[in-house]
């Protein structure tokens, strides 16, 4: 770390999400980038160029900076946690992009490893710090709606066909030995944690149903599931990576005794409703959109350098990776599907 505070960054994988995490680091004072490194040598090469820094040779290379603090692990899915494994035994704490791993058991076991070696796991949950959901969480604490009794949570995109490659050539996205999942996996998970902070309430059993109609791909493109809640809430899923025309669709909506809060898109322009009973009427909260990379990332720094609790830890992770992996179950088995709890 520099004498002045800031914590030095490594960079693994060199993708787009890197491309995201690099341009918030360059607005904070707490953090910088050190180094980056892809397998793939020209991307590295080509990325490290852009950012205005040195590609590392190799991942032990990386590992062996003393002015590397924080590793960031943008890679795919089925990589993160074998490469996350190696960065904790390196005694450097850990920026994970989701899910972390494909089991929740993984998932768990890394945050313990980090624990026991007093560093910090932190995943990438970055719609914890949109003001929408700071917003709405203010509002949920307050007792504004009530106890929670439904949920509607829809994942409605419209994915151009080139994100799954092709059948001939597939991208790492659109094989389940790689990816773990589509559209449930990929994008409903930060849905999945945004409720989870929002209302503190854990998922205790699932049932849906999966399918592939679009996507070149081994994952589901579409999907719907009924998930239940530790106070009797229900959770009503409906996911599609392929709804022609689909913009600004990715909302939750909260029913409860006493009011519903409805959370727009957190990307588009749309504002926060509120509902309350004893009002009866409805408010619209225009909620100003600032950069949620920016403020997770600041969150991030922050639980390094003053020992606070990470934003999204490895056992955040583990529980929406836990509620997907029971719908899963669910969809290929039939049935309810109760979800192991921490405990």
């Amino acid at each position: 770390m520099s004498a002045a505070g800031s914590l030095g960054v490594g960079v693994v994988g060199c993708g787009w999400a890197a491309g995201e995490i690099v341009r918030a680091i360059g607005k904070i004072d707490a953090l910088h980038v050190v180094t980056v490194f892809d397998a793939n040598a020209e991307r590295a090469e080509e990325f490290a160029a852009r950012v205005g820094r040195a590609a590392a040779q190799s991942l032990e290379d990386l590992l062996g900076r003393r002015d590397v603090d924080l590793v960031y692990i943008g890679l795919p899915h089925n990589l993160i946690a074998p490469v996350a494994e190696r960065v904790l035994a390196a005694g450097k704490h850990v920026l994970a992009e989701k899910p972390l791993a494909l089991d929740g058991e993984t998932a768990r076991r890394l945050g313990q490893t980090a624990a026991a070696k007093g560093l910090k796991l932190s995943v990438f949950f970055e719609l914890r710090r949109s003001a929408t959901v700071s917003a709405a969480k203010s509002i949920v604490e307050s007792g504004a709606i009530g106890e929670v009794h439904l949920v509607r949570l829809r994942t409605i995109i419209d994915k151009p066909l080139r994100y799954w490659g092709t059948s001939e050539s597939p991208l790492w996205r659109a094989r389940k030995a790689d990816a773990g999942g589509g559209v449930i996996f990929m994008n409903t998970i930060h849905q999945l944690d945004t409720l989870r902070y929002l209302t503190g309430l854990e998922f205790v059993a699932a049932e849906g149903q999966i399918a592939t109609f679009t996507a070149a791909a081994e994952v589901e493109d579409t999907g719907s599931a009924v998930l239940r809640m530790n106070n009797g809430a229900i959770v009503s899923i409906v996911a599609a990576a392929h709804s022609p025309g689909a913009k600004d669709e990715e909302t939750i909506e909260i029913d409860g005794a006493g009011g519903r809060l409805d959370l727009p898109d957190p990307f588009g322009e749309a504002p926060l409703r509120l509902f309350r009973r004893d009002v009866g009427a409805w408010q619209t909260m225009p909620v100003e959109r600032t950069d949620s990379y920016v403020g997770m990332l600041e969150a991030i720094a922050g639980s390094i350098l003053n020992g606070t609790p990470e934003p999204a830890t490895a056992s955040d992770a583990a529980a929406v990776i836990d509620a997907i992996s029971a719908i899963y179950r669910s969809a290929s088995a039939g049935g309810l599907v109760t979800i192991p709890g921490d405990g």
